[in-house]
Formats: C-alpha cells, structure tokens, sequence
C-alpha cells in the first residue's frame, strides 16, 4: 500500500481564530472534560444507590442509550476522536500524576515508568472490549453492573497506570473505548495535521513530542511530523500549544484516505491487532443485534450471566439494591460466542476470501498475510454504518425511558423536569427499517469502493486488483443482506419474495 496520502480537499479550521485562541489555552481540556466528568460522577451514584431496573435508572439509560447513541451516530463518524478530546476517564489519573489541573508541572507523581514494547499495539483494547462484551446482557440492564464499569474505568484503572507508566497509557493501550473509535474515526471528517512536514523535518526541538514550557509531549505517543492517520490522535490539543512554530492544523476533510496509508508514513507497520479489531466490531454488530432485537429468547437469556436467585443487601439507603448469583455456565456460553466469533470464526471467513483473492489476482509475490490485513480496512464503512444503524433503533424505541428517569435520577421520588410518568413512547418506528436499509447500502458502496482502492494500491496492476476485488466485493455485499435481514425482517423478505 502506499505509504503517503494523496491529500485531496481541507479547510484549516484553526483558521478561525476563536478555535484556535481556545484550545490553545491551558484550561481547555479542563473545561472541555470536567462536565462529563461530573455526569459520569452522577451516572455512577445513580447506578450504586438509585433504582435496581434498568430502565427506571438513569444511569443505564443516559449510558448504554444516550452516550452510545451519541458516539455512534455523530460524535465518531463526524469527530473522529472527538469524544477522548472531552473523556473524562483519564481526567483523575492524568490531574494526579501532573499534580495539576490545568498548568505545565515539570515534576510529575508516579513511577513514569515506559510502556513495554512487545504492548505497542492494541491487542490489550481488543481484550478489554470483548471483556466488556461478555458482560454487555448485564451492563445494560443492571444499574450496579454499569456502575462498578464506570468505577473501574474512570477511577480505578485509569488512576493506577497514570501513577505507574508516563503519559496516557491507559487511552492508548488499554480502553475498552478508544479501540474501535481509532478504527472508525479514519473514516471521519476531521483530523489533526502538521501544516508542512517538511517545516517538521527541519526543526530539530520536537517539542510537540517532548513537551515545552507551554505544554507536555504528546500524551498518546503520537509523533506529529509523522501523523497521517486519526487512528492515536487523541485530539488532546498539547501538540498546538508547543508547537514554536505554528505548524498544526485541525483540518475539515474528504475522509477516508487513513485506510489506505501505513502508519507514520511508511515508518511504523500495520499490525493483525488492527486488522482484527475490524472483525470484532463487525461481528458484535451482528450479535448485538440478535441479542437486543434478534426473536431469539434463549439468546437474550445466554447473555443475561446473572440469572441466578436475587437477594437484598441493606447498604443501600433504600434497601433496593438487587444483587444476584453469578450464572458460570451461561457466562462461559456467551463468553464463548463473543470470543470465539470475533477471534476465530469471523478471521477465517476473512482468510477464505483473501485466499480466494490471491488465486484470482494471480499475483505469487505478494504475501497472503499482506492481503489479509490490507483488505480487512475494507469492512469498517459498512461495519460503522451497522453500528450506526443498530445506535439509531435503540435511541428512537427506547429513548423516551430517558425523559422519565431525568426527572428522577436516584430513584428518591423526585421530579425535577415534571416528566417522571413520561410513558414509553417509540418514535418514527415505521421508517426506522428504511433509514437502517440506506445507510447499510451507504456501508456497502463505500466499502466495495474501498476495496477496489486497497487492491489498486496492493497488487501490481490494474487487472489484478480487479480480480482480486471480486471476492471481497462478493463478501461485502453477503454481509449487507445478513444486515438487511437482520434489521428489515419480514419487510425484506417480503421483497425478496416479490
């Protein structure tokens, strides 16, 4: 694949300068990340001591409902990294370790100790998000369940690898999140650049990666004379506050282009970490949807792992906090699926095709391995589009739980909005199938595109990459009609059958 991108259209948007006068302020993330801190703060009350119902709680609702609808539909297709811009996960662990909120502290707390190398991937993401995944029947209907998440990820782990390793380890290596934003957020409309790489290459301070008096090195390992992908660029905005030469632009853009491209321009390699968190978030898209809106009941009880006898614990203020016994066959049955879908069935399929591929290109030279990671990018158009046409079901039919439990959110009787008996109110429930129907079709035309791209840029001529885009292109559109299926039901083969 080409190591440089053939950069098409861009609007600096530093180039209005209330944007650039505000992120380069040192009280910027500060202001940007305190309010969500704050409402995770509330999330996290809310799941430990409000309502034990999911759908009474306003934890479960603002989380699994709300912020990942938001995610999904705007904030990763149209910011990229936006969202880890404004995240308060880091926020206790990084204040910690700077000693600091806002200011340049030259001493920081902790062992600063370097991330290992054999871990400069983002396998440990990919883990961690199936992990996630294992539990995601319990997370999403029980208040607790989701609050001891939000314990762990925002308080507990962030805060341990801040006071162990130097910069934001935990947003680079290890969240659970910020996996398969990096991967999506290639597709998005913005991205952080130098202005002139070979200003970059000429200046010998590299203060954007070593930190000055104005700011700290990147906190992501990023090297901006390097960046040409979204993929770890955090949007932390350190790099615009030292850069001595005002060589940064945060540019409005075609996206796209990062899928085509080895990272930092050829310097650094792309990697099967990458490739297979492509296949994880194409196949949980698929089994999300069955466990959520699927018909299958027996699948719906196989992710509910705490299936077991209830009990009260009387710590709770109220008395209400349900707790219940730990289902270990149904937890190592689901587990099964979403691990071994993701990692073993869902790469071999892959395999096939990319096999499949390379006899029809009839190129020997190139390496089978080389095709499997390289066309792999082109699942992630129609795999974000299934996400966003999964994120887009759950807000419009179960959005209205929202508005109610607003009103109440520790389930102490309140009514602050006057909207706690809001009922269950679906919206636009009869064009939500057409909706879902052209943004998977949008996914299948520009990932049949994509993979067209990637093979003009991997094989050797232009009749080889014809003939080894066939194969995929045939994978892609098979995937799109399992989606169709899955999402239109009797609509669609209703229309098939006509």
């Amino acid at each position: 694949m080409e190591s440089r991108q053939q950069y098409r259209w861009r609007f600096d948007l530093f180039r209005i300068p209330l944007i650039k006068w505000f992120v380069r302020k040192r009280w910027f993330q500060f202001a940007v990340i305190t309010p969500n801190l704050a409402i995770f703060f509330i999330l996290m009350i809310a799941g430990f001591y409000g309502l034990p119902v999911g759908n009474k709680n306003v934890s479960v609702l603002v989380v699994w409902i709300l912020w990942w609808a938001a995610l999904m539909i705007l904030l990763v297709p149209i910011g990229g990294r936006l969202w880890c811009m404004m995240c308060p996960m880091p926020a206790i662990g990084e204040w910690l370790q700077r000693r600091t909120l806002t200011q340049k502290n030259e001493k920081n707390l902790g062992l600063g100790k370097k991330w290992p190398k054999f871990l400069d991937n983002i396998w440990l993401q990919n883990f961690s998000f199936l992990t996630v995944s294992s539990f995601i029947g319990v997370l999403t209907t029980r208040p607790l369940a989701t609050a001891v998440m939000l314990f762990a990820l925002v308080i507990v782990l962030p805060t341990i690898l801040h006071l162990l390793f130097e910069r934001r380890v935990f947003c680079r290596y290890v969240c659970p999140v910020s996996g398969f934003i990096g991967l999506y957020s290639m597709l998005a409309p913005l991205e952080l650049r130098v202005k002139s790489r070979e200003v970059c290459l000429k200046h010998v301070g590299k203060e954007c990666f070593k930190g000055s008096e104005n700011g700290y090195g990147c906190p992501w390992y990023e090297f901006p004379q390097n960046l040409n992908r979204n993929a770890y660029c955090g949007l932390c905005m350190e790099c615009v506050k030292t850069c001595p030469l005002d060589n940064i632009a945060l540019n409005l853009r075609i996206g796209g282009d990062d899928l085509l491209v080895e990272p930092w321009h050829g310097i650094k390699k792309r990697g099967l970490d990458e490739a297979f968190k492509v296949f994880i978030m194409t196949t949980l898209s698929i089994l999300y949807a069955l466990v959520f809106v699927g018909p299958y009941g027996w699948l719906k009880d196989l992710a509910d792992v705490m299936g077991g006898a209830t009990f009260k614990e009387m710590w709770s203020p109220q008395g209400n906090l349900l707790l219940e016994s730990f289902n270990v066959e149904s937890f190592l049955l689901f587990a099964g699926l979403v691990w071994g879908s993701t990692l073993l069935a869902a790469p071999a399929v892959f395999f096939a095709f990319s096999y499949a591929a390379k006899l029809a290109s009839g190129v020997k030279h190139i390496p089978l391995k080389k095709i499997f990671i390289n066309f792999s990018y082109s699942l992630v158009p129609l795999s974000l589009m299934s996400w966003v046409a999964f994120s887009l079901y759950i807000l419009l039919v179960n959005g209205s739980y929202i508005v109610a439990a607003l009103s109440d959110p520790f389930g102490w009787g309140w009514d602050l909005f006057g909207t706690k008996h809001f009922p269950w109110t679906p919206v636009l429930t009869s064009i939500i199938p057409y909706i879902q129907a052209a943004l998977l079709i949008a996914g299948l035309y520009l990932s049949v595109k994509l993979a067209y791209r990637i093979a003009q840029r991997t094989m050797p001529s232009r009749n080889a990459a014809i003939k080894a885009a066939i194969p995929f292109a045939a994978m892609l559109t098979g995937l799109c009609l399992l989606y169709l299926g899955l999402w239109l039901d009797s609509f669609y083969w209703g229309w098939i059958a006509w």
